[in-house]
């Protein structure tokens, strides 16, 4: 059962490679961080496998957990910060539309920029 456990690591270690293949040449940064997301879990594995060689399952159980927990944080916040940057920003706080929820301006009120002076 042993020898099985070793040909599993090694099996994954080299789908590994194939996903780190796709983190450098990726055409698009969301390839790049799947790449990055899948070798991540893969590594999670990876962990629960040398655990069941060490037999100390119960201890590699909550590594492999919280390396998993910040493999999934890390790859949220990798997305929401790409989504951002992708995002073109408004040129100025004029041409911003207004938050939904924002009133509607006074129709009477007369802005500070069109007072006429005299």
């Amino acid at each position: 059962m042993e020898q099985f456990f070793i040909a599993l690591g090694v099996a994954l270690l080299v789908l590994m490679l194939v996903c780190l293949y796709r983190v450098v040449q990726g055409p698009t940064v969301i390839d790049r961080i799947l790449g990055v997301n899948v070798i991540g879990m893969k590594t999670t594995v990876l962990i629960i496998i040398v655990g069941t060689l060490d037999a100390r399952v119960e201890m590699f159980i909550d590594i492999a957990l919280a390396y998993a927990l910040l493999n999934f944080i890390t790859t949220i916040a990798a997305a929401r910060f790409y989504q951002r940057l992708s995002q073109p920003a408004p040129r100025d706080a004029e041409e911003a539309e207004p938050a939904p929820s924002a009133p509607p301006p006074a129709a009477g009120l007369v802005s500070p920029k069109t007072t006429p002076e005299g």
